[in-house]
């Protein structure tokens, strides 16, 4: 695999072109980037008020990390430069390469780029708040932090828009890999994890470029504790004919890649939001010790929410246990059933105490988790210290206790960046929305659960043949795979081999490939006289 530290972590950069790379040096600027940015352009002499110089082979030192915002043809020549000056790598913006069905203009830039990585073509390139650096040719949402999550996209536009997240998730670093014609996914998830901030990683894929290199990166992620979630596009027809056309990519069928990350461990959910709420999730915390979780709520309706969304999950909302029912009951009225999941009801409302109380005896029990269902009034007109007080007992609870809890908003919009600090602020996670909540406390139960031995590689297949039904089943037999009793004789010897075999039995004719249209399967034959007369009707076999 590449080694990606320059210029994913870069100390000096340069940028060539004139709007994106303009945008990139502001972007840098406003990060907080201390290393020095050498803008390149012919006819400028400043790009926002950074002094350019004319051309690639004027640089006054070697550049980590090089921005290509220029045309395709531009993007050839100057990575052939980049090459023989001993640039640490670069992201080419440019489109217009295989994405595009000029496969042939991209391998001339593989060619040009020789031993040195780059990110795309057709992308936006990285933003890394650790180290201030953002290659990134547009607006983002990211602020400076010292540790967070990692995203990898496919999709330029996709990752832009995660990055204006407003759901309180410490996202650190995103990279945009486009065609991924030099560094792929796998690369850049083997080189967040020799970064020791990085938490957790994300992935918005389309394919998957090479997945013997996926199951490498992946198993090191399993053995060192760093969790992948996955968000996978492309599984209909029509998603899929829409990834190749924009990345060039060829996405599979999705009972193969459910496959590829289920046996490596890696968590997978539908939607962006679903993703950004289990990094946060696993961002603070990890993944889940088990899938028993416990619901608790104010209110009947919530519950029945719960239970409804959860029903045919594999989350397990098991009953308490008759000891536990009685802890938890002696901290509430008589009116309250005991049932997981929990509606505690409204009587003790606005009593810290009494809430807290109540849910430290529903936490100190054997569930993996604890999810307290909570939407306060976002307005700055409205009152929410009932609902902090509530946030705040559940906290005590967990202090108490040691055990593990988040918040759960129904609606992703009733708890405001004020409140998800507070509750930050107190150790726990406030995941918005019930849907994206539940889908987030799934993927943390199940990733890294398992990490199977890396599946074999399978060689390109040069050329095929096509192997009749009958010696494909006698190939599976000695296979040990349970195929039906069967032979293969001609019409004079269908009736023995019917006998000897056992009725009921099917009757095949062989040399078509569609059998049934033609005609040639009888099932269900019972006796003698059924498979004479199934015989009779049979088309000639070949």
């Amino acid at each position: 695999m590449a080694d990606l530290h320059r210029l994913l972590a870069p100390r000096s950069i340069a940028v060539v072109g004139g709007a994106p790379a303009e945008r990139v040096v502001l972007q840098c600027l406003k990060l907080g980037f201390d290393g020095p940015i050498w803008p390149v352009h012919p006819k400028r002499a400043d790009i926002a008020g950074v002094r350019c110089v004319p051309s690639l082979d004027a640089l006054p030192g070697v550049p980590d990390a090089v921005f290509l915002g220029v045309n395709r043809h531009a993007t050839i020549e100057a990575m052939a430069t980049l090459r023989s000056i001993g640039a640490g790598g670069a992201v080419c913006y440019g489109s217009g390469f295989a994405e595009s069905g000029d496969a042939g203009l991209q391998a001339d830039l593989l060619d040009a780029a020789g031993d040195i990585p780059f990110l795309g073509p057709n992308c936006y390139g990285i933003v890394n708040t650790f180290d201030r650096v953002a290659l990134w040719p547009d607006e983002h949402g990211m602020q400076p932090l010292d540790q967070g999550v990692a995203i990898v996209s496919q999709s330029g536009n996709v990752a832009v828009n995660v990055t204006f997240q407003q759901r309180s998730l410490r996202l650190g670093t995103i990279v945009s890999v486009g065609n991924q014609a030099s560094i792929g996914m796998e690369d850049c998830i083997d080189a967040f994890l020799d970064d020791s901030r990085i938490t957790a990683i994300g992935l918005f894929l389309e394919a998957v470029r090479d997945a013997q290199q996926f199951a490498a990166v992946a198993r090191r992620a399993h053995d060192q504790g760093v969790p992948l979630v996955a968000v996978q596009t492309g599984r209909s027809a029509t998603g899929a004919a829409i990834a190749t056309s924009h990345t060039g990519s060829m996405s599979g069928r999705a009972a193969a890649y459910d496959a590829l990350f289920a046996r490596y461990g890696v968590a997978t959910v539908d939607t962006p939001a679903q993703l950004l709420e289990t990094l946060k999730l696993l961002d603070n915390g990890g993944p889940l010790t088990g899938r028993r979780i416990v619901s608790v709520s104010c209110s009947g309706g919530e519950a029945s929410l719960v239970a409804d969304l959860t029903e045919d999950g594999p989350l397990q909302f098991e009953p308490f246990s008759a000891e536990h029912q009685q802890r938890v009951e002696s901290t509430l009225t008589e009116l309250v059933s005991v049932s997981n999941p929990l509606d505690y009801h409204t009587f003790m409302w606005g009593d810290r105490a009494a809430i807290g109380k109540c849910l430290a005896a529903v936490l100190d029990g054997p569930q993996d988790l604890t999810m307290f269902v909570l939407d306060a009034p976002p307005g700055p007109d409205n009152d929410p210290s009932p609902w902090i007080i509530a946030a705040d007992a559940l906290a005590d609870a967990a202090d108490m206790t040691g055990r593990r809890a988040v918040v759960v908003a129904t609606l992703a919009e009733c708890l405001n960046d004020e409140l998800r600090s507070h509750i930050s602020d107190r150790g726990l996670t406030a995941l918005l929305g019930l849907e994206e909540g539940l889908a987030a406390i799934t993927a943390a139960a199940t990733t890294g659960t398992t990490c199977e031995p890396q599946h074999a590689a399978v060689d390109a297949v040069s050329r095929t043949r096509v192997v009749g039904e009958a010696t494909a089943k006698q190939r599976l037999a000695q296979f040990g795979i349970q195929v039906p009793a069967g032979r293969v004789v001609d019409a004079g010897g269908v009736l023995a081999a019917a006998t000897t075999i056992g009725y009921p039995v099917t009757l095949k004719s062989l040399g078509a490939a569609h059998k049934s249209e033609a005609g040639g399967v009888k099932v269900g034959l019972s006796d003698a006289p059924a498979v004479s007369a199934a015989l009779e009707s049979m088309p000639a076999s070949d």
